[in-house]
C-alpha cells in the first residue's frame, strides 16, 4: 500500500492507510503519557499481559480518530485553523503530500518506520510536518486530561486545588495556612501518581520551616479535617489515590460498607491470615522464619514518622536490593492491613514466645 491511498475517496481503504502509517509512531508517543497518567509509572499491561488496558486503547484511539479526521477535513480543502484564524500551514503541507504523484509510489511502511525517528537534520519536511501534525498534536496535554477525565469518572474533583481554595466548604481548612498548603500539595501529589500523601518534599518543608514529623502532624490534622468536612470529597480525591489504602488504613475508618464489599474484605481478611500463619510456622527455613517474624512485627509497630529505616534494613537482612526491598515491604503492608495489624502483632509475639 502506498502513501495515495491516505488520500483515497473511500473511507475504508482511507483509515486503513492512515492507520498503517500513523498508529505505530502515535502509540509509541503515547505510551510515557498513558503509563503515567493511568498506571502510577508502570507498564500498561491489560488484562492478559499482551495488550493495553481497555481504557488505555480506547483513548489511543481517540487521539488517533482526532488527527484523521483533522487530516480529512485538510484533504478536503477545510484545514482546521489557529487562534488567530490562519489554515494550519503544516496539516495543508501533509494534505498536499499524500495527493502528490510522489505519494504513488511511496510505500506505507517506510513513510511509517520515518514517522517513528527523531527529528534530524535533512529530514524531509514533509515527515517533519507529518511527525508533528498527526502524532504530537493529537498528544498535547494528553497526561493531563487522562488524569483529569479518569478523576472525574471516578467521582473526584475536575479541579480539586481550585476547590479546595475557593469553595465555601472548604473554608475552614484555609484557617491555617501552612496546613491548606500542605494539604494542597498531598492532593496535587495524589493525582500525579504518589501514593503517600505524607512523602512531603523537602523544599515543602524548607518553605514553610518545618522539621518532617511536625509537617505530617500539620497534614493529617488537616486531611482529618477534610474528611469530617467533606467526606465524599476525601474519599474520592485522597482515598482512592493511596492505593487502597494500604498505607494507612485508619482513612477508612467510618466508611460505609456495602454488604458484598464486606464479604470479599471478610475473606481477603481470611486469606491473609492463613498466609501470615503459614509465613510464621514455615519450618523449611528456620533463619527466613525468624527474619520475617521480626520484619512483619516491626511493619506492624512502625508509623509513618520512624519508617525511615526500615527499607535499607530490610535490604541488608535479606541481602536484597532496596526496590526488592521495597517490593517486598509493600506486599507485607498490604498482608498485614488485610490480616489486621493488631492480629499479626499478637501471632508474632506468640511464635516468639513459644
Amino acid at each position: 500500500m502506498n502513501l495515495d491511498a491516505v488520500a483515497a475517496a473511500h473511507e475504508q481503504v482511507a483509515f486503513s492507510a492512515y492507520f498503517s502509517l500513523v498508529s505505530p509512531a502515535l502509540r509509541e508517543a503515547a505510551h510515557g503519557a498513558l503509563r503515567r497518567a493511568r498506571h502510577n509509572g508502570k507498564r500498561c499491561t491489560g488484562v492478559d499481559g499482551t495488550h493495553w488496558c481497555d481504557e488505555c486503547e480506547q483513548t489511543f484511539h481517540d487521539r488517533l480518530l482526532a488527527g484523521y479526521a483533522a487530516l480529512r477535513k485538510a484533504l478536503a480543502g477545510a484545514p482546521p485553523r489557529t487562534r488567530t484564524g490562519d489554515p494550519v500551514r503544516e496539516l495543508e503541507l501533509v494534505a498536499g503530500w499524500f495527493t502528490s504523484p510522489e505519494a504513488i509510489g511511496h510505500r506505507i511502511d517506510l513513510a511509517a518506520r520515518l514517522l517513528r525517528r527523531r527529528p534530524g537534520n535533512g529530514e524531509p519536511a514533509e515527515i517533519r510536518a507529518a511527525r508533528a501534525q498527526l502524532v504530537h498534536h493529537p498528544l498535547m496535554s494528553l497526561e493531563a486530561q487522562v488524569r483529569r477525565d479518569d478523576a472525574v469518572r471516578r467521582g473526584a474533583s475536575a479541579q480539586p486545588v481550585r476547590d479546595l481554595r475557593k469553595s465555601a466548604w472548604a473554608k475552614p481548612l484555609r484557617e491555617d495556612e501552612v496546613a491548606f498548603e500542605l494539604l494542597v500539595d498531598a492532593v496535587v501529589r495524589l493525582r500525579n501518581g504518589a501514593t503517600d500523601p505524607y512523602d512531603i518534599p523537602a523544599d515543602r518543608l524548607g518553605r514553610h520551616g518545618l522539621d518532617l514529623p511536625a509537617a505530617r502532624r500539620s497534614l493529617r490534622a488537616s486531611l482529618d479535617r477534610l474528611r469530617l468536612l467533606r467526606p465524599a470529597f476525601h474519599l474520592a480525591n485522597v482515598t482512592l489515590y493511596m492505593e487502597h489504602g494500604e498505607f494507612f488504613p485508619e482513612l477508612f475508618q467510618g466508611l460505609s460498607r456495602d454488604p458484598e464489599e464486606l464479604l470479599v474484605l471478610d475473606e481477603e481478611k481470611r486469606l491473609a491470615r492463613r498466609t501470615v500463619s503459614a509465613i510464621l510456622s514455615d519450618g523449611r527455613r528456620p533463619d527466613h522464619r525468624v527474619r520475617y517474624r521480626v520484619l512483619l512485627a516491626r511493619i506492624c509497630e512502625t508509623d509513618s514518622e520512624n519508617a525511615a529505616g526500615l527499607l535499607p534494613d530490610t535490604a541488608d537482612g535479606l541481602g536484597i536490593s532496596p526496590v526488592a526491598a521495597a517490593r517486598f515491604v509493600r506486599r507485607l503492608v498490604r498482608l498485614i492491613c488485610q490480616a489486621g495489624p493488631d492480629w499479626v502483632a499478637d501471632q508474632c509475639r506468640a511464635v516468639e514466645s513459644a
